[in-house]
């Protein structure tokens, strides 16, 4: 049957698609719109299919606060091109899926993907249906959620990593607990701790480390001559650097010039507030997701800092301080 430009413009204007497409599927549907529109998010499917090998290395980070301060989510959404990122129904997209985390507090990323829109749909229809309009490998790289006395956010001017943590004995309305939380968040973004305290760090890794510094002090030449109690002691010196380095509380605060410890420095503040929990989420492939949280995320090795916003020292690996965005 011959469509017409009426019934193809109605399409378009639903589904945002170019105008051949919807004219291709109103004709496999026989005029029938919704119909159409099923043919399409078939079609889409398939373009998400085509398109899942495609490096996906721009993207947004989508963050919500509940209204009281005691609960916070943040998700990572991955797309290949800038411009995409930039879209406004990329945008809005992102900003209603950390708003559904919010509400639904998914388990895991299962639980997530068949969680609904509330527009219609699951998330991983509006998934699919993001990639047939815009054309590019959109993923949902991670998320996570906070439950917390007071939870405060900071997200990177460039909007594509964050920091999220969970204070007790606090409130997020409080000024001083806000500003606090929102450098901690900082400090999160730019050090990327691997874990809360040094009794969350996987003792496997611990070991390891050990064992490879233990190794080439041996191996040392200018250790030749050092019986092997003493070398053990130099390892265990630098393997307390590292473990330090690793733990949010115990990293150098980034924000304190009197270079005290995350926990210290909070314990100073004179805010009463403790550190419970923390985030770290970017949409970078190359970007880590670290998270006391035990929440569903892409797998992705630690995030580098650029050497010229802030240099690494060693062991520690502590950041100067980075100039504050109004994120």
């Amino acid at each position: 049957m011959g469509i017409d430009a009426k019934s193809v413009k109605e399409l378009r204007e639903k589904t945002g698609l170019p105008m051949m497409e919807c004219k291709h599927a109103l004709e496999k549907a026989d005029g029938d719109i919704s119909l159409a529109i099923d043919e399409l998010r078939k079609s889409g499917a398939k373009a998400e299919a085509k398109l899942a090998g495609r490096k996906a290395e721009q993207g947004l980070i989508g963050s919500y606060v509940s209204d009281d301060g005691k609960l916070g989510a943040l998700v990572s959404v991955c797309c290949e091109t800038e411009p995409v990122a930039n879209n406004e129904d990329f945008q809005k997209f992102v900003q209603d899926l950390v708003a559904v985390i919010g509400a639904a507090k998914p388990a895991d990323r299962d639980a997530l993907l068949e969680t609904p829109l509330s527009g219609g749909g699951s998330v991983k229809d509006g998934v699919t249906e993001l990639i047939n309009r815009l054309r590019e490998n959109i993923s949902i790289g991670g998320f996570s959620l906070i439950e917390a006395d007071a939870v405060v956010q900071y997200v990177h001017f460039d909007n594509r990593k964050a920091g999220m943590v969970g204070l007790t004995g606090g409130s997020a309305a409080d000024e001083a607990v806000g500003t606090l939380g929102k450098d901690l968040g900082m400090h999160i973004v730019f050090s990327v701790p691997q874990c809360l305290s040094r009794d969350k760090l996987d003792p496997k890794v611990v070991a390891k480390e050990k064992e490879i510094r233990l190794a080439a002090a041996q191996n040392d030449e200018k250790n030749a001559n050092k019986p092997e109690e003493i070398l053990e002691k130099i390892v265990e010196g630098q393997i307390n650097k590292f473990i330090a380095g690793q733990c949010f509380l115990e990293q150098e605060f980034i924000r304190d010039d009197q270079k005290r410890s995350v926990q210290d420095s909070v314990a100073a503040s004179g805010t009463g507030v403790t550190v419970t929990d923390y985030c770290y989420i970017a949409t970078d492939a190359d970007d880590a997701e670290a998270s006391e949280t035990e929440t569903e995320t892409a797998e992705a090795p630690p995030a580098e800092v650029p050497a010229e916003e802030a240099p690494a020292e060693e062991e520690t690996g502590k950041a100067e301080a980075p100039e504050e965005s109004e994120a």
